[in-house]
């Protein structure tokens, strides 16, 4: 009888493909147990496909999530780098340093700013305030400008005696352009005692970086108005600077480059003058960040993997049931090596159409997640108020705690890593089946004929 050579592939993915997947017996003669066996592969590609979609979703949604927020903290609030300032540095020495700093190679602009902390009080309550004190610069920045909604009135006090809250801010104080707010700040020290100093500002304009926790308590100001209200034991000043790739190597280059300066201008031995980058400044929060989106991309990873254990046990059950097939195979001359990558191009197919099916409907549902959690949101409030009135409306992510809108990060090389595990991972746990099925021999017939 010809015997299936073992360098003759297609043979062998052709009997897996049939034997695995193919059309169940359905003569009357065949036995109910063996009826309809090979929906367990369909299943097993089911549940590998349903456990990689989460996976695709929480990895793309939380680096679309992180790489927003970063966004907006380098943008709008701490810059790519800081040059920090002793509070008393002299206004000549600011500019040119700044004018210094922007003829390096990959630096865009540069801004001073003043920060520190205070009591903003109104009619409508008192809250802590966070004090900027911005400069033109900073406002007229591209990337400044592309994170900040106004909400109303104007995106920078064009008077000293105006400022510029956070719309949150605002909601907690009750006011709106035109109100007037009060700004409670300590005084410089007389006789070693500090006094409360309060200041009234006028409300030029309410605007939001999208995120919360970022601006909720943001007091913009005039930097002159800030050097002149914030004591310096509380008070910090610093020269944001930004660059051309916030994110690539050249920027400890830059950093670098500043610090030489520094030296070569004698001002690195002033207390007070010290350059870091944004990944210096915001260190905890990043930190935070990564650590979560790790476990829970660990908890995904841990599904996939009893997913495809799953289609291990489903490929030793079948061949537990169909030893007298396997066996019939091993008559017709398939040796013990060919059964086995029979089974073993059977599993790694199952886990390839998993991945597959999975990541399509992953990258789908994650491209159009701020979409698809409208239309849910909009469902949930449907059927509410058609069974309550009453109900408060539902919020699925609220943008007091989120972004406003989720910004999806696709990255193909996950893609290819995802994918490339997934069939590696259901290739091996196919090895125990595809060595049980090895074992069957051809003797397997005489005993199931007695």
């Amino acid at each position: 009888m010809h015997t299936i050579k073992a360098h003759r592939l297609q043979p062998l993915v052709f009997l897996g493909f049939r034997f695995l997947f193919g059309k169940p017996l359905r003569n009357s003669s065949a036995p109910t147990a063996h009826r309809g066996k090979h929906g367990a592969f369909w299943g097993a590609v089911l549940g590998i496909s349903v456990s990689i979609v989460p996976l695709y979703i929480v990895l793309f949604v939380s680096n679309g999530m992180i790489q927003g927020i970063t966004d907006r903290y380098l943008e709008t609030k701490t810059s790519h780098l800081q040059l920090s300032l002793p509070l008393g540095v002299s206004g000549e020495t600011r500019k040119k340093l700044q004018q210094d700093i922007l003829g390096l190679k990959g630096v865009i602009s540069t801004s001073f700013e003043v920060d520190g902390v205070g009591l903003a009080a109104s009619p409508g309550g008192s809250v802590s305030a966070q004090v900027r004190g911005l400069d033109r610069f900073m406002v007229a920045d591209p990337g400044f400008k592309k994170f900040i909604q106004v909400d109303s009135g104007s995106i920078f006090p064009e008077k000293q005696n105006e400022a510029v809250l956070g719309r949150y801010l605002a909601k907690t104080l009750g006011v709106g352009v035109g109100d007037t707010v009060t700004l409670i700040t300590l005084s410089d020290a007389y006789e070693g005692q500090m006094f409360p100093k309060l200041n009234v500002f006028r409300v030029a304009g309410i605007v939001s970086s999208g995120y919360r926790e970022l601006d909720a308590n943001w007091f913009i100001v005039q930097s002159e108005t800030a050097l002149r209200l914030l004591n310096p034991s509380t008070a910090h000043a610093f020269i944001g600077v930004k660059t051309a790739d916030p994110y690539g190597p050249t920027l400890n280059g830059i950093a670098s480059e500043i610090h030489d300066q520094l030296v070569q201008s004698g001002l690195s031995a002033i207390p007070g003058f010290s350059i870091r980058t944004w990944r210096d400044i915001e260190h905890s929060l990043f930190a935070s960040f990564s650590s979560t989106k790790s476990t829970l991309i660990l908890i995904m990873a841990i599904a996939i993997i009893v997913a495809a254990i799953n289609l291990g046990s489903a490929l030793t059950t079948y061949v537990i049931e169909h030893r007298t097939e396997i066996a019939v195979l091993r008559a017709c001359g398939v040796s013990s090596q060919q059964t086995a990558s029979i089974f073993l191009l059977g599993g790694a197919a199952t886990g390839t159409l998993g991945c597959i099916a999975g990541s399509a409907v992953g990258i789908f549902i994650s491209f159009y997640i701020n979409q698809i959690l409208s239309g849910i949101q909009a469902a949930i409030n449907f059927v509410s108020r058609l069974l309550a009135p009453a109900s408060h409306p539902v919020t699925l992510l609220n943008p007091d705690y989120y972004l406003e809108h989720i910004p999806i990060s696709i990255d193909w090389n996950y893609i290819i890593l995802i994918v490339g595990v997934g069939i590696a991972v259901s290739a091996l746990v196919s090895l125990v089946p595809a060595v049980k099925s090895s074992r069957v021999a051809p003797a397997e017939l005489i005993r199931h004929g007695e």
